[in-house]
């Protein structure tokens, strides 16, 4: 049983960081984007989700300018 809601939570964790960074590739400027055009992090999030959002998170965007 408990083992049961730990592999419930996990995958809830995995789709919520999935779907989390789908949005934000979604939401990110163009011109934040980097190495690849967005389509591209787009359909590399769909077909390679959980590896596709670490990559997005630590490589896919310039950090936002300080005001």
């Amino acid at each position: 049983m408990l083992t049961t809601a730990m592999a419930f939570g996990l995958v809830t964790l995995l789709i919520v960081f999935v779907v989390a960074a789908l949005l934000d590739c979604v939401r990110t400027p163009r011109e934040r984007v980097r190495y690849v055009p967005k389509w591209l992090w787009l359909l590399f999030l769909l077909h390679a989700p959980v590896f596709g959002a670490l990559v997005w998170n630590y490589a896919g965007k310039r950090p936002e300018p300080l005001a």
